[in-house]
């Protein structure tokens, strides 16, 4: 039996004519952006659009992960567009995704310069609450700034630690000039938020940490509904193991792909997704003739679970043990019944060890990850479904998405009352 979601509570309990709000979502990426992030604000835009709140989003035109704008956008200032009711507003900026501190700061620079020119708009629409996303580290400024105009509620959604990612990916020293100045600011969002959340433990326990309590574990979860298992959950003979996502430095599948012999080890590997090592990976495949590794084209996010269903085994891939990081992918992996192969470290790791549905190896051993495609491979029927049925069970019971909007906006109802009382 193949569990289902009864969906989002009972969605007409939350619609009210006297309790609609307007909300304001200021994220870096959103669809038709690729990847895990973007589809968690349209998710969550949508959702609140739907129990009957006005929603604006502010956004950059879509650049993400290639780092790359078409060139229509790059002489557009600011255009204007609606997506299933939400209005969507994208901003010109300078893109990068390039592993260069100065680009990377110069991108999140003029993407907050080009937002701060929509402040107005924000000020005729009386916006009551602001849900901003960091990293980027520029864009709470400008939450900051229209809680100071407005008095709206500031919701900070911590994606990402920083400058602690910093410090794990090597960029900047723990206890440097650059480190201290950061945490100083980071500390200061925090200090002004009215409402924090984030989409790990991990990150949800260093804030408290360092003094923040009450931060609320909003996971990105999966659709499960729509990532729905195949029908057959039969292993092929020839083990065919799939990457959907980002194609970058900290993703690691250029290298992996150079270290562990797919071709020797008679498995395919598919990748699907796009980045900045997207053609580093065509061009290594071309030039040694790799038979078993495939880099398909990137597909519509709607496409996804179809396209993924068909292999056995959904890889999870970190270059290097980031704090707080948590891959989005893993939720619809196992939404779609699929065994793990997790490499990688921390709480992804965790949750692929809690709830037996594959098998791990950390970043640094390609060796271990090399056993365990074998043991995979050699998996009897009864046991490649006794992993599958696992991971659905885990993502039915614990990472439904709209059984986790439904608590997050619960939780945001206790920081929004006095608005709606007013």
């Amino acid at each position: 039996m193949i569990l289902k979601s009864n969906k989002f509570k009972n969605i007409n309990e939350y619609i009210s004519n006297n309790t609609d709000l307007n909300i304001c979502i200021i994220t870096h990426c959103y669809p038709p952006d690729f990847g895990a992030a973007p589809h968690q604000y349209a998710h969550m835009a949508e959702s609140f659009r739907a129990i009957g709140h006005n929603v604006t989003v502010l956004t950059s035109h879509p650049y993400y992960p290639t780092g790359k704008l078409q060139l229509k956008d790059f002489f557009t200032f600011r255009n204007q567009t609606k997506i299933n009711n939400v209005d969507v507003f994208r901003h010109w900026l300078i893109p990068s995704q390039k592993n260069n501190a100065f680009l990377r700061l110069l991108s999140m620079t003029t993407m907050l310069i080009s937002m701060l020119f929509s402040i107005n708009l924000l000020k005729s629409r009386k916006i009551d609450v602001v849900i901003v996303q960091t990293p980027p580290i520029t864009l709470p400024l400008l939450g900051i700034l229209l809680k100071r105009i407005q008095d709206v509620k500031l919701v900070l959604n911590v994606s990402d630690l920083w400058p602690q990612a910093m410090v794990d990916l090597g960029s900047i020293r723990k206890g440097s000039f650059a480190y201290k100045i950061l945490h100083k600011l980071e500390k200061f969002y925090y200090n002004k938020a009215d409402f924090i959340i984030t989409q790990s433990d991990e990150t949800k326990d260093y804030i408290e940490d360092i003094g923040y309590k009450d931060v609320f574990l909003y996971r990105i979860g999966a659709d499960i509904n729509t990532f729905y298992p195949r029908k057959n959950l039969t292993k092929h003979h020839q083990l065919k193991i799939v990457y959907t996502g980002v194609l970058g430095v900290a993703h690691g599948i250029l290298d992996l792909i150079k270290t562990v012999p797919f071709d020797e080890l008679d498995c395919e590997m598919h990748i699907y997704g796009g980045g900045i090592e997207e053609d580093k990976i065509r061009n290594y495949i071309l030039n040694n003739n790799l038979k078993n590794v495939v880099l398909h084209p990137k597909v519509n996010y709607k496409k996804v679970p179809e396209v993924v269903k068909k292999y056995d085994v959904a890889l999870i891939s970190q270059k290097r043990y980031v704090k707080g990081t948590l891959p989005a992918k893993l939720y619809e992996s196992l939404s779609l019944g699929m065994p793990v192969l997790f490499h990688g470290q921390g709480e992804g790791e965790e949750l692929v060890l809690k709830h037996e549905c594959g098998l791990t190896s950390r970043p640094n051993d390609l060796e271990q990850l090399i056993r365990n495609i074998k043991s995979l491979q050699n998996l009897t029927h009864e046991e490649y479904q006794q992993l599958a049925s696992r991971s659905r069970k885990a993502a039915v019971s614990y990472y439904d998405r709209d059984v986790q909007f439904s608590k997050f906006y619960e939780e945001l109802k206790t920081v929004t009352r006095p608005l709606i009382l007013a």
